[in-house]
């Protein structure tokens, strides 16, 4: 059964010495996959990129590149798709 991304709210952190880089980034995109694990990968995988955007774009991008940030989900939630919950009864035809 597949899972989507519900109003995903991701907080990124620069772990770079004295870099005050900590933004806030909302995830507007679709993203499914077929367990919650896939979902959490991909929608991490976004913040990382965006906030590898915004980073560059501000003056810490040309003292220090983004590597390994801190990247926090702290809202939102992954949920089940469908026509519902499969309870393993299948009706008589």
């Amino acid at each position: 059964m597949p899972f989507r991304l519900n109003k995903g709210i991701y907080l990124v952190r620069c772990r770079a010495a004295h870099c005050p880089f900590n933004a806030r980034l909302e995830i507007d995109e679709n993203i499914m996959g077929m367990t919650e694990s896939d979902v959490a990968i991909e929608a991490r995988k976004l913040a990382k990129n965006m906030a590898c955007v915004k980073h560059d774009s501000l003056p810490y991008g040309r003292q220090h590149p983004l590597h390994n940030p801190d990247i926090r989900m702290v809202s939102g939630s992954i949920q089940l798709t469908g026509a519902g919950i499969h309870t393993g009864v299948h009706a008589a035809t």
